[in-house]
């Protein structure tokens, strides 16, 4: 009997090689792929929009015009304008990663801990520094001082972890703030020194100061 020529092409398209697309499953892909695309386009404006004029003067149209797609994209993928914030702030996260205090696992000694605790929050600062600045000027959002007051709390458990029963103290406490900080890091990296130097020199003071304040606790006092 005859096959048709459609029903020859139709087998072609039905039984695939292993490894191969089905029509469907490539259309899925190509939509999927688009899609993702577009979402790109769209956290980059909203980015963008955020560092120069701010969160709460960021709006959904403004997004979509950026992102050279129609407000109703935008809001089909994210939502309305805090969802879209929440959602990005959510891959940020997730991307920077918070050093918090499995960083002091396996740490056998103070001095180790607190090079620990420098590495790990210099090397965050770094990792942070492509999106500081869509967030560095509306810190007074809502949405932005919950995630804040979110990174601070991780930290200072990473802090009590670090420092253990000199965490109170007020000099250790105002050392920490201090040194570790972006200002020192940006500082010491615009003396030349590289990311690692700087880690090496703050560590080593911190830990000269904790060794000290230590010894100055442990000394009588004067009746």
């Amino acid at each position: 009997m005859k096959r048709d020529t459609a029903d020859i092409d139709y087998c072609r398209l039905s039984i695939n090689t292993p490894g191969e697309m089905t029509p469907r499953s490539y259309s899925q892909h190509r939509r999927a792929t688009s899609s993702a695309k577009t979402k790109r386009r769209i956290r980059q404006a909203a980015l963008d929009l955020y560092r120069e004029r701010g969160i709460t003067r960021t709006t959904i149209s403004g997004i979509a015009e950026r992102a050279d797609v129609s407000r109703g994209t935008v809001l089909n993928h994210y939502g309305n304008a805090e969802q879209l914030l929440n959602h990005l702030l959510d891959e940020i996260v997730v991307e920077l990663g918070y050093p918090d205090e499995r960083v002091m696992e396996g740490a056998a000694s103070e001095p180790e801990r607190v090079r620990r605790y420098v590495d790990a929050m210099f090397r965050f600062f770094v990792r942070s520094e492509e999106h500081w600045p869509s967030f560095a000027g509306s810190l007074d959002h809502p949405v932005a001082r919950a995630r804040e007051e979110e990174f601070y709390s991780v930290v200072g458990r990473l802090y009590a972890a670090t420092f253990l029963d000199l965490a109170s103290d007020r000099v250790v406490e105002a050392a920490a703030r201090a040194y570790v900080n972006y200002s020192p890091l940006n500082d010491l990296r615009a003396a030349g020194l590289t990311l690692d130097e700087a880690i090496e020199v703050v560590s080593n003071t911190l830990i000269d100061l904790v060794a000290r304040r230590r010894g100055e606790l442990a000394m009588p006092v004067a009746q």
